[in-house]
């Protein structure tokens, strides 16, 4: 059965034409992510999978023992630090967005509020030590801090290019 008009029963007469496309779907907010990030987008991987080795040498001192989170700490997460964060800062020169500056005042900060804690004495009225574990991301903080002003320094800001 159909109407005059060549209308199917259970046809709406307000659809919008089949060439019409679907509307976009409004942008999402500036602070909106897909996904959890501890650094900003454009950081590299290597600075990335660097500080979450330090922090899982960190944490693991006490269950895994001090002598494997050195290893970690010495064989994986430094050298990827020590290549990654010069390399962040030479690309963040020419323009690269994501130097972790954040990421490394968090760490140096944090290392420094932890390090007191870490103080230990092995007899009373002997010296005073304190546990490796609280130079990792002390140390790791000062060292991507370190070359935040060489990044800094020779970054061309927006409309100071000059033609070659």
């Amino acid at each position: 059965m159909s109407s005059a008009d060549g209308a199917q029963p259970g046809d709406d007469a307000t659809a919008p034409p089949a060439d019409t496309k679907p509307a976009k779907p409004p942008p999402a907010p500036p602070w909106y992510h897909d996904g959890f990030a501890f650094t900003d987008a454009g950081c590299r991987t290597e600075v990335r999978v660097g500080v979450l080795i330090v922090l899982a040498a960190v944490f693991l001192w006490l269950f895994a023992g001090p002598v494997f989170s050195s290893r970690l700490f010495l064989f994986a997460g430094l050298p990827l630090l020590l290549w990654g964060v010069p390399v962040q800062a030479m690309q963040g020169r020419r323009g690269r967005p994501g130097y972790p500056l954040k990421l490394g005042l968090i760490l140096a900060i944090g290392g420094a509020l932890m390090w007191p804690e870490m103080r230990w004495r092995e007899h009373v009225g002997g010296p005073i030590e304190v546990q490796s574990v609280a130079w990792l991301p002390l140390g790791t903080g000062l060292w991507i801090l370190l070359w935040w002003p060489i990044k800094a320094w020779g970054t061309n800001k927006p409309g100071t290019e000059t033609a070659a």
